[in-house]
């Protein structure tokens, strides 16, 4: 035995020794990587890089992405988000998209190099970018970073793709973070915090939608606590079997499966066992989550619930391996504040603080703090004694009455009153805003320095100096008493309201009377009455209450400012109180556009045929004339040629042509509307679904209303639909391979063709033009042969070649290659065009007339059970198995000029492209 292997047996043994000492729970850690303090380096000298412990240092938002081929959810990165997720789509289900961020945590001078490679066994099912920053582009073989924190992050994106295949079940993708290398500023090679580590690898597994499995949505919401302010204290995830199993499937959850929630510390899942029968296995199954309160300080924690292996004696049922659900349980102990404020309403802020309002005091201090008191506490338990102290910018306008505020570690979580007042400035300076802020002391780090305090607002009402009546509202809402810049505001056929009080009890009733400037955009109550009971009191059901009621004018008007006069009040008190001002937001539009239906190439059928409706929002009293024609689109573009022909190139409306107000949104059902109609132009190429643009505008008029250049509409798109049989991609693979397609043979080819594609070619799902044996031999796996087994072309297709993005690279108007023959083939001697460059050679396995080649120079391989030993025995072996000196041939294509390919063999060690052909 050598050295090296001494050293790695004696290491073994040392392992061995230690983990019969170790507690078996069958939990799981982020820290189970680790092997016992090991280095990395140390790990790698042992050849054993399974066993290198990733570093913390880095982080990566998500290692293990998982994804369902018809998940419904997006998942983007946001640091802000208690998940550290956004979500998108139907949210019913699985993913379809996932974003993972990679950032390094500790601060470093120079440059961090991170390697990356990619390994995926899925093809083109699941595609993998760069997503931030910038543009979307491939996955980098590097990543560097000069600086630390989420704000330096760098982000993958994973797309999953339908591909209605039942796929075998592979290895999950990965994506491997090497070794990591620290540079100085001059760029050369140093020693830090990163050196020599491996940042910890990405997995992402991919749900196949088109065979029996398991289907497993995600936790319906972030969970939180049970405390006296949660609301949301409880979440569900929901499963279903694809098919139709023939017995019972059987599956256990295992909610402490994560060592997070040991002894259901966080939470606790119920049911355990999950049964599916022939009767309900398609109908979804719900697990309940409910959080658990562990009274620790602990953030928002995330653990993994397992859904166990099926058992059944469905054998296609048995022992599948569901994924896992993500539970976020956000604890009551997330520092910041919770509040509630007079009116019990509540709310909390976090780390980030807030600002809050809704309050309100009186400069003649007639409201007390009846509407500006507030009750705070802490969302987290201190370490030590956190005391408020408070403070404000009111200037003579307040007085505090709460200057401090202590919570200890035993009523954290109890609320506590604040209180201010108002307080006369001897001046009629108007209502204004003031803020109340305060500082929180404590030994406690985390209150003393990391949560910021959150402000609170509060509407200082200027009912002091020759103010005896005033309008007082909140916080939060308009001023409305200073003028055409803050004016209270509602949608047509909205209200909007603000109170009249008084600078001290009248005594008697007060009587102010109350106008509108502008009737027709909004109406106020003829009078309001201030009495000795709601002089200082401003609620919904008082006779003080101005109610503001936005009329709906049904004309198109856009936002139209009116105000509400006041006039002398008659009563206890004789005094004329200020006005208010109000705006009102329209919501009719100058033109209400519907479009129905698309158009088809080479069909005037009414099912083919795209309809556009105008019609008018205002009154015209001038005649209004629209005009209508196909957008223009460069010679050689998709969209080119695809408008055919209008009905009409101008629409008109006589005087008096408003909509009624109850076909306002549905134009198509008025007497009114103009309408035309739209026909699809043909073309000869097999370029699918095309969209283009239908121009309306509006033409030079005299109108009041409609001379406005406001008056505008939208330009309409319109799909054309193909009339050519389908149109598909082929393009070289950027990589030669071997004649050995693994033992795959042309499967292999196909995962080499979908993983090795031309930049900018993405979407759908390739397949080799290349075909295994002549069908005879049954030792060839996974047999491909033309116009037969497995064959990669359609006939009646288009096929057009791709070698990079756009239009004018990848279109059968511009790159067509051939029209698949009744026999599902084509003539290589004969192309328009080359398939890459002139010279390379592609692995077929055929002779230029598409039949399966044979090879002079094959050997006889004697012994191996092999039948057909040509074309590298179907892409399976480059050599005899039994002897790995002796050779074995296949055929070839070479493309021998701009218009034709001609066919040899080749030795099956010999590296060439593939022709790849989307299916």
């Amino acid at each position: 035995m050598n050295f090296y292997q001494q050293i790695k047996s004696s290491i073994l043994i040392l392992f061995l020794s230690f983990s019969l000492f170790q507690s078996c729970s069958g939990q799981v850690t982020a820290g189970d990587t680790f092997l016992f303090g090991l280095s990395e380096k140390f790990d790698r000298l042992l050849g054993n890089e399974a066993t290198v412990a990733c570093s913390s240092d880095v982080t990566i938002t998500t290692k293990v992405v998982y994804l369902e081929e018809d998940g419904d959810t997006t998942a983007t990165f946001n640091a802000s988000n208690d998940s550290g997720l956004t979500l998108g789509g139907a949210q019913q289900w699985g993913y379809s998209i996932f974003e993972t961020c990679i950032y390094p945590n500790s601060p470093f001078s120079g440059s961090l190099e991170i390697p990356v490679s990619v390994t995926s066994n899925y093809g083109l099912r699941v595609a993998s970018v760069k997503s931030f920053p910038g543009a979307e582009v491939a996955i980098p073989t590097k990543l560097t970073f000069t600086a630390n924190g989420v704000s330096e992050r760098q982000c993958f994106k994973f797309t999953a793709t339908h591909d209605s295949l039942r796929n075998p079940v592979v290895d999950p993708m990965k994506v491997t973070l090497g070794t990591m290398i620290q540079k100085d500023g001059s760029g050369n090679e140093t020693s830090g915090t990163y050196s020599g580590k491996d940042a910890c690898d990405i997995s992402v597994s991919l749900d196949d939608a088109d065979g029996p499995g398991v289907r497993v949505s995600n936790i319906s919401r972030v969970m939180e606590e049970p405390s006296p302010s949660a609301s949301e204290t409880y979440g569900t995830f929901q499963i279903r079997l694809r098919t139709a199993p023939t017995a019972n499937v059987t599956m256990s959850i295992n909610d402490t499966y994560d060592a997070v929630n040991a002894n259901n510390r966080e939470g606790s899942a119920s049911p355990k066992t999950l049964t599916f029968t022939t009767a309900n296995f398609a109908t979804p199954q719900l697990v309940r989550v409910d959080a658990v309160d562990d009274l620790e300080i602990d953030g928002v924690k995330v653990y993994t619930v397992e859904v166990g292996r099926t058992t059944s004696s469905d054998s296609e049922y048995n022992g599948i391996k569901p994924r896992n659900v993500v539970v976020y349980n956000r604890d009551q102990s997330v520092p910041g504040y919770a509040y509630m404020r007079f009116d019990s309403s509540t709310g909390s802020t976090g780390a980030a603080g807030g600002a809050i309002d809704r309050f309100a005091t009186d400069e003649s201090n007639q409201l007390g703090t009846k509407y500006s008191n507030f009750q705070l506490k802490l969302r987290t338990k201190p370490t030590n004694n956190v005391t408020l102290t408070f403070s404000s910018n009111c200037g003579n306008k307040c007085n505090i009455l709460t200057p401090t505020l202590t919570f200890t570690a035993s009523n954290w979580n109890s609320y506590q009153t604040f209180q201010v007042e108002g307080k006369s400035d001897s001046a009629n300076s108007g209502n204004a805003n003031y803020t109340i802020s305060f500082v929180a002391s404590s030994a406690d780090a985390t209150y003393n320095t990391t949560v910021t305090e959150p402000t609170f607002t509060v509407r200082s009402c200027d009912n002091d100096g020759t103010h005896l009546l005033q309008p007082c509202n909140f916080s939060g809402s308009p001023l409305a008493t200073s003028g055409s810049s803050d004016r209270l505001t509602a949608t047509e056929g909205g209200t909007s309201h603000i109170w009249m009080i008084a600078q001290s009890n009248p005594g008697a009733d007060v009587t102010i009377g109350l106008t509108s400037t502008d009737t027709s955009e909004g109406t106020v109550p003829a009078n309001v009455t201030v009495s000795s009971t709601n002089y200082n009191f401003m609620e919904s059901g008082g006779t003080n209450r101005i109610l503001l009621t936005h009329a709906d004018d049904n004309e198109v008007d856009d936002t139209v400012n009116w105000d509400v006069t006041s006039a002398l009040s008659t009563g206890a008190v004789t005094y004329n109180p200020i006005d208010i001002y109000a705006k009102t937001t329209d919501n009719e539009a100058y033109f209400y556009v519907s479009k129905l239906g698309s158009t088809k190439e080479n069909s005037s059928a009414p099912a083919d045929t795209a309809t556009i409706h105008v019609c008018l929002g205002a009154q015209n009293t001038e005649t209004i004339t629209v005009s209508v024609a196909c957008a223009t689109y460069a010679a050689g573009t998709a969209a080119f040629g695809e408008c055919g022909t209008l009905s009409t190139a101008t629409l008109t409306f006589p005087a008096g042509s408003r909509v009624d107000d109850a076909d306002a949104n549905n134009c198509a059902n008025s007497a009114r509307k103009q309408t035309v109609t739209v026909l699809g132009a043909d073309d000869s190429f097999a370029d699918g679904s095309q969209d283009y643009t239908v121009n309306l505008t509006k033409n030079a008029n005299t109108d009041g209303v409609y001379s406005s250049g406001a008056a505008t509409l939208s330009n309409q798109t319109i799909t054309n639909r193909d009339d050519e049989p389908l149109g598909k991609r082929i393009y070289a693979s950027v990589v030669n391979s071997p004649g050995e397609m693994t033992a795959e043979g042309v499967i292999g080819a196909d995962k080499t063709c979908n993983n090795t594609r031309p930049g900018g070619v993405t979407g759908g799902t390739f397949k080799a033009l290349i075909v295994s044996d002549s069908g005879a031999d049954t030792t060839v796996q996974n047999k491909r042969i033309p116009n037969g087994i497995n064959w990669v072309l359609t006939s009646g297709y288009h096929y057009y070649r791709c070698n990079s993005s756009g239009y004018a690279n990848c279109s059968d108007e511009h790159t067509p290659l051939f029209v698949a023959n009744g026999s599902a083939g084509f003539d290589p001697t004969n192309l328009p065009r080359e398939f890459s460059t002139i010279g390379d050679q592609y692995w077929t396995g055929m002779t230029n007339t598409l039949t399966p080649a044979t090879q002079a120079s094959t050997p006889s391989c004697p012994g191996d059970g092999l039948t057909y030993l040509h074309n590298c025995h179907g892409f399976n072996f480059q050599n005899c198995p039994s002897n790995a000196t002796t050779y074995l041939y296949g055929q070839s294509w070479t493309m021998s000029s701009a218009n034709s390919i001609t066919s040899q063999e080749a030795i099956c060690t010999e590296s060439k492209k593939l022709i790849c052909v989307e299916q």
